[in-house]
């Protein structure tokens, strides 16, 4: 036991430091190295680039590298991270959750010196960070879907002024807070470094992932092929959003006692028991030490599971 302790704090070690160096000194290592290598010939290159490879250790750790960037969970992180708007490779993200799960089993373990608790805390540790995206995504998300309708407005009447599309879209950006001035910004950027306008609004659709967005993206590219007046389509668009951000507005005001219910049916038995349990232990113990109390107790903790799933599935409506 003690020799899987001092692993576990060496291994959790490792990868503090390794994570902290690519937070504040990778970039600035890496582009010192880019800028060396513009001076090299291509021979010197592919030399060193060889001597590299030869060490054994590091010959391993770029395989898992390479292998983990070729699986669907590395691209799925990237995509996660481009819709929070997170700046980190996915490289990074995986080190920290690695790193957070490490960490929070650690100290289970060192509280409790239970194996089992060492397992289930590193697999909640490294999910911790993936929620925290998943939250700050959802967030972004809800506020880029909040603003569209006033982007299109600015958008319509820049046509009407005489502006061209992307003019307009520009003072989106100029005039707007984020996070739709910042998206319709790399719009903007990635179709000034050559790339096509269509190209550009499907890779926004890929990293916004909003249904009121994916209809103004493909107006605009079915606009682009066969023409028309934009700004009254565009105007159109954004009264029919308006509608559907209203309607949600509605649908949650009508369910959010209902899903409140399905709260408390979930906290208000554990909340009863624990008070319980404070002023009279031996009392409620009984449910936790005889046969027929467990039991009791695994029905009652079934029912209350069905029963808020119940009324969650009743009340969530898709639109």
């Amino acid at each position: 036991m003690d020799t899987m302790l001092v692993m576990f704090i060496f291994v959790t070690a490792c990868f503090c430091f390794y994570t902290l160096y690519l937070l504040f000194f990778e970039r600035r290592y890496s582009i010192k190295n880019r800028l060396l290598r513009t001076g090299k010939t291509l021979q010197e290159y592919q030399s060193e680039e060889e001597t590299k490879q030869s060490t054994l250790l590091l010959g391993v750790l770029k395989q898992v590298v390479e292998n983990i960037e070729k699986s669907n969970y590395y691209a799925n992180i990237r995509l996660k991270l481009l819709q929070a708007y997170i700046k980190m490779k996915p490289i990074e993200f995986i080190e920290i959750s690695i790193m957070s799960g490490l960490f929070l089993g650690g100290v289970l373990f060192l509280l409790t010196d239970n194996g089992l608790l060492l397992a289930l805390g590193f697999i909640l540790g490294y999910r911790l960070p993936e929620t925290v995206v998943e939250s700050t995504r959802k967030k972004r998300a809800k506020q880029l879907n909040a603003q569209l309708p006033q982007a299109l407005s600015l958008i319509a009447n820049g046509l009407r002024a005489g502006f061209s599309f992307p003019q307009a879209m520009a003072v989106v950006s100029r005039e707007m807070e984020a996070p739709i001035a910042d998206e319709f910004a790399k719009v903007l950027r990635d179709n000034s470094y050559g790339k096509n306008m269509d190209e550009a609004l499907q890779e926004l659709a890929k990293r916004t992932d909003d249904e009121d967005l994916d209809i103004l993206i493909t107006t605009l590219l079915i606009h682009l092929q066969v023409g028309g007046d934009l700004s009254e389509i565009l105007d159109t668009i954004s009264q029919t959003i308006r509608e559907r951000v209203k309607l949600k507005g509605d649908i949650h005001t009508l369910t959010s006692q209902s899903q409140m219910s399905a709260v408390v049916i979930g906290i208000l038995p554990v909340a009863i028991a624990a008070v319980i349990f404070m002023f009279n232990p031996e009392y409620i113990g009984t449910l936790f030490t005889e046969p027929l109390g467990l039991m009791m107790l695994g029905v009652a903790v079934g029912m209350i599971l069905v029963g808020a799933f119940a009324l969650t599935k009743i009340v969530k409506v898709k639109l």
